[in-house]
Order: C-alpha cells, then structure tokens, then sequence
C-alpha cells in the first residue's frame, strides 16, 4: 500500500506521517520501520524491500523521505510505484515538492494523498480542517485532562475512525514506555526528537501505569473488533480517567 504526504507545512507532514505509523503499529505493534533517505540510501536495497522474502522477512513501514529531490534516487522510486501499489508492506513518500508529472504518475497508484500545501486540503478529505489525533496523543501523555478532552471532542466532531484515534495513542504510549527505561535513543529504537520528548512526558508516569494502560489499550481494540464494545467509548473513558 502506498502514500503520499507532501507540502510546505513541515509541521503538518510529520504529525500525518507519525499518525499514519501509529496507526498501523496499532495493527501489528511489533512491525519494523525503516527510513530511506538520501544520505543512507545506498544502505537499502529498494528491490530487496519490496519482495516479500529475502532480508525483510515480515510486513514493515518504509518511509521514502525526500528522496523524489535526487533525480537519480527519484526516478527509481518512480519506476516502482506499481510495486509499491501492490506490496503487502507499507509505503510512505513524504516530499516538500512533487513536480507536475511525478504527482500524476503517483496518484494512480497511492492509496491517499495528503497535500498539505499551505490551505489546500488534502486529496480524498478536509485534511485542512481535520484535527490531528496527534494532538490529542500528546495531552494524553502530558496527563492533562482538560486539554485530552478538549482535544477528543474535536476528533468526535470530526468524525474520525476510533482506529485512527487508538492507533496513534497507540504510537504516543509505547514511545513514552519504551523512553521510561531507555537510556538513549538508539536503545529506545525512537528516533532522536521523538524520544527526547517521550522521555518529558515519560516523568509524569510511572511503569506499573504504563504496563496497565498499554494491556488496555490492546484489550479494548480487540474487544471492539470482536464485536464486544465501543473503541470510541473506551477511549473517552480512559480520557476522562486520566
């Protein structure tokens, strides 16, 4: 499955980028991540990545980050779109810019594309005027109660998926637990910024309640998959429970 995120507002494309991989992480928590960009792009094999055997045994996330400003790296991205399409793995492209034909050529086979060009909304949606689950993740994580609720109200509004919302508080949480006894980020397997604000928000928690949050977490989703309850419900519960 592929995506596209790309635009001016920088901020935009790594809260879209960061939520979509909570998402799926959500679905399957031990997925691998990998991210290819220019500088250690040699390191990575594109046709090694998308066959399903070889030195990636199971599904994983790949994040093509800016790699369409290289012409050389960007044709061969180019020329793999269809692969990508039908790849059981994940695939994100995230740009600054897409040239005209580029984003043609990617939009007949993306999944979604998120545009976040200054105001222009997102391709598929009203990305423009969506709150982020982001945002309610992060007051979650602060512990703050009023700010959680403030921002879950939004997301009910919205309408959002109660998948979409868990998948990213999903994300939020495990970093917070795997910042709470890393002692860098490379131990944690977060990168850099995420885990130094993982481990901010990690102080306010202490292990027990991560262990128990994180198993409700999975419960609940299950629950709700199986038809036993309401994700949307049990997450307004557990914000109001904070």
């Amino acid at each position: 499955m592929l995506y596209l995120i790309y635009g001016t507002n920088t901020n935009k494309i790594r809260a879209k980028q960061k939520e979509l991989v909570g998402i799926m992480q959500s679905k399957q928590p031990n997925v691998s991540v990998y991210r290819v960009t220019t500088e250690n792009w040699k390191d990575f094999s594109l046709e090694e990545l998308l066959g399903s055997q070889g030195l990636f045994l199971a599904k994983y996330i790949v994040t093509l980050d800016k790699l369409l400003e290289d012409k050389e790296i960007g044709s061969e991205v180019i020329g793999a779109l269809e692969e990508m399409k039908v790849s059981e793995h994940a695939w994100i492209i995230l740009e600054d810019k897409v040239s005209a034909p580029n984003l043609k050529k990617i939009e007949k086979f993306a999944y979604k594309v998120f545009d976040f060009n200054d105001s222009i909304g997102a391709q598929g949606g009203s990305e423009k005027k969506r709150p982020l689950a982001f945002d309610f993740a992060e007051q979650f994580a602060s512990k703050n109660k009023v700010g959680a609720w403030s921002e879950f109200i939004k997301l009910k509004e919205a309408e959002l998926a109660g998948e979409e919302i868990h998948g990213v508080l999903w994300w939020q949480m495990k970093s917070v637990y795997l910042a709470k006894f890393s002692k860098t980020a490379d131990e944690s397997g977060l990168a850099p910024y995420s885990f130094q604000k993982a481990l901010r928000l990690s102080k306010g928690w202490e292990l027990k309640e991560l262990n128990v949050l994180l198993d409700k977490l999975v419960e609940i989703y299950h629950e709700a998959h199986r038809g036993g309850g309401d994700l949307m419900v049990e997450l307004e519960g557990l914000s109001l429970g904070l």
